[in-house]
């Protein structure tokens, strides 16, 4: 589905951004950029789309998004609530990835980088002791100027592009272009999604926020994610029962009916699926770490 375009500003005497996010909630459109995003999340729980790809984030979480991969972050829904108090809190590094030019980015040092921004075409989560390391790194860098900034952020390129702990987030690469039709019919979509998978809902509910019919909606989603939107539906209530059972000293049953399961032998087989796992052994595994 053809995102919002986002542009990045670059103040004039700076070749790439390091910024500090401090707000109640972040941005959340589905957008893109011709920019390279690096993000630590230090405050602030939500849902992460990537591509075609769902999953939840949390603080501590380190996250790559290449170039034009379209994109969108929502924060829980307590976050939007009229009295709340809550904040998130992000540094977010945006560069082009020939911003030091095509020489430097065919020399033979920087075959890795290269490897590293193909990778990011799909998005990348990265864990273990390195994003530990890029945090500290992310947050010197706001007071960090002149070529030691650019230095900071080879470091923090070098230690994502040496990780074994990194995950794809979405199946496929995306490359997309700007529409602003179908940027409103996405953002339509998955607002009334995430405000809503926690009940039952139907083609004909989604059908109508869309404003196109049964038939030609299923086409649509489809043809566009390369999943149904009932498989996209399942991993919304998913990622959101991960959060649950890490979380919160609910009971699998619980978890499943504050998901959207009414079922729980449903929930169970649907979790397994995508999780490799039953909710039980999440659950353990989760509170052990």
């Amino acid at each position: 589905m053809k995102p919002l375009f986002r542009k990045v500003q670059i103040m004039p005497e700076q070749s790439f951004s390091v910024n500090k996010d401090f707000v109640p909630f972040f941005y959340n459109h589905w957008h893109y950029h011709p920019e390279i995003e690096i993000v630590y999340i230090f405050e602030g729980t939500g849902t992460l789309l990537v591509g075609n790809g769902v999953r939840s984030f949390k603080e501590n979480d380190l996250i790559m998004i290449g170039p034009n991969v379209p994109h969108f972050f929502r924060s829980d829904p307590h976050y939007f609530e009229q009295n709340s108090t809550l904040m998130s809190r992000s540094v977010v590094i945006h560069f082009n990835p020939n911003f030091w030019g095509d020489g430097f980015m065919k020399i033979p040092e920087s075959v890795s980088l290269n490897e590293l921004f193909q990778k990011a075409k799909k998005g990348l989560l990265v864990g273990g002791a390195v994003r530990e390391k890029v945090g500290v790194l992310m947050e010197e860098m706001l007071h960090t100027t002149g070529i030691d900034k650019v230095i900071q952020l080879l470091n923090i390129l070098s230690y994502i592009a040496s990780s074994d702990d990194v995950a794809d987030l979405s199946k496929t690469e995306f490359n997309v272009s700007l529409d602003e039709y179908n940027t409103r019919r996405i953002d339509m979509i998955y607002s009334f999604s995430l405000n809503n998978f926690a009940r039952e809902i139907t083609l004909e509910e989604v059908a109508e926020v869309a404003n196109i019919s049964v038939n030609s909606f299923c086409r649509y989603f489809k043809t566009h994610t390369r999943k149904t939107y009932f498989q996209f539906l399942q991993e919304l209530r998913i990622g959101h029962a991960c959060k649950l059972l890490a979380g919160e000293k609910l009971s699998i049953s619980q978890v499943a009916f504050e998901s959207g399961f009414n079922n729980l032998s449903h929930f169970n087989r649907s979790f397994k699926s995508l999780m490799q796992m039953k909710p039980q052994a999440y659950q353990r595994l989760y509170r052990q770490k």
